[in-house]
């Protein structure tokens, strides 16, 4: 289990050392990842028992429950788990560490760690460390474990894959775009604000009597909680739509917080949390749309510290924020260069929303045995 708070404090962290896993290190698929804080090895060694190897599991018992991560095999050889966090070494002779966290993400693995939470205050596990113990989990033959997690672990592999190839062609696109309309920008270039370049729509919530959840009527994106890498995910239907974005629009939260970015993938209602981009003469222009917003981006993110309770933009805000109009020319060069990695992405996303799918309905009927795996020895051999 991990440290009470007093152990770890904002002075005990360093530029480099052992990482310490936050809640926000849990958010990247199988792995710990993303942007770690560091404590030097003599602090780590102060707080041993919450120091985590390969292969362990680690869960989340305050905060955001039910995320588990695996602790990967890297320069790092071992981490801290924050005050927030609790650990599980698992004997790799009986279970499969892989096999658990699989276990874990499915539907009965989630109810396991679910059925734990504190009724009342923060979210949080009751008592954490007894109610891991008294987790039910499957144990099949260590054989069967591997096989299942060789099924899975491709998928994710490839669904791994297609993320990285998306992050390197998006920050091949922005490196273009500064090439082209920044640092080969001309001073005769026009000079005008947001409403001279882009129509935009900002949107307005429908009745929430019209919303549901089966798929009935057109997609609706209330603002950043619904975006995702590209594509905003369809979970709110509306019969009664409002405002609407076109297929291919830039999207941008307008209420905290304001600023992140989507694109529609397909006609759309936008409530109010959210407003929708396009080119003004040119539509198919939106990998050039997609990219110079988010160049404005820092402007736009301003208004987060607007308003009285929480940031917000408002439509005279947009239309004052100043750009720089190339000509319709250099934009065209840029679509004819960009356009094809930003067409790769969003192929990229359509492909890893099937693998997910289909690695999210394997999931439950591989732990089940409903759907078994046929493999050899030779085939699931470490």
């Amino acid at each position: 289990m991990g440290p009470f708070g007093s152990n770890i404090k904002a002075d005990n962290f360093v530029p480099s050392g052992v990482p310490v896993i936050r809640g926000t290190n849990m958010n990247y698929a199988k792995y710990v990842d993303g942007n770690f804080v560091y404590l030097t090895d003599e602090k780590a060694d102060e707080l041993i028992g919450s120091n985590c190897k390969p292969n362990d599991l680690v869960f989340t018992h305050r905060g955001t429950i039910g995320q588990v991560a695996l602790i990967p095999h890297n320069k790092y050889s071992r981490y801290v788990i924050s005050q927030s966090g609790m650990k599980l070494t698992v004997n790799q002779s009986i279970v499969n560490s892989e096999f658990l966290f699989y276990f874990f993400k499915s539907d009965y693995g989630q109810y396991q760690i679910l059925k734990y939470e504190a009724q009342v205050g923060v979210p949080s596990i009751s008592n954490p460390l007894t109610s891991l113990k008294e987790m039910n989990v499957p144990v099949p033959l260590l054989t069967e474990q591997k096989a299942i997690v060789s099924v899975l672990s491709s998928l994710d592999n490839k669904i791994d894959l297609l993320h990285r190839q998306n992050k390197t062609l998006e920050s091949m696109a922005e490196t273009l775009f500064r090439q082209c309309f920044v640092e080969e920008a001309q001073d005769d270039w026009v000079h005008g604000t947001l409403k001279d370049e882009f129509a935009f729509t900002m949107g307005q919530s429908p009745k929430g009597s019209s919303f549901n959840e089966e798929q009935i009527g057109t997609p609706m994106f209330q603002g950043n909680a619904d975006f995702g890498f590209r594509f905003p995910k369809e979970r709110v239907y509306t019969t009664e739509p409002t405002r609407f974005a076109q297929k291919l629009d830039t999207l941008i939260s307008v209420r905290a917080p304001v600023g992140a970015q989507n694109m529609a993938r397909s006609k759309c209602c936008i409530g109010r949390g959210v407003a929708a981009f396009r080119h003004i003469n040119n539509p198919d222009w939106y990998t050039y749309t997609y990219f110079k917003l988010r160049y404005l981006m820092d402007e736009i993110k301003k208004f987060n510290d607007e308003g009285t309770v929480f940031g917000s933009i408002s439509k005279s805000d947009f239309e004052k924020i100043d750009v720089v109009i190339p000509p319709a020319s250099i934009i065209y060069n840029y679509e004819i260069m960009v356009k094809p990695l930003n067409d790769r992405v969003i192929t990229n996303c359509f492909q890893i929303e099937k693998l997910e799918k289909l690695r999210d309905t394997l999931l439950p009927k591989l732990m089940s045995g409903e759907v078994r795996v046929s493999y050899t020895p030779e085939e699931i051999k470490q």
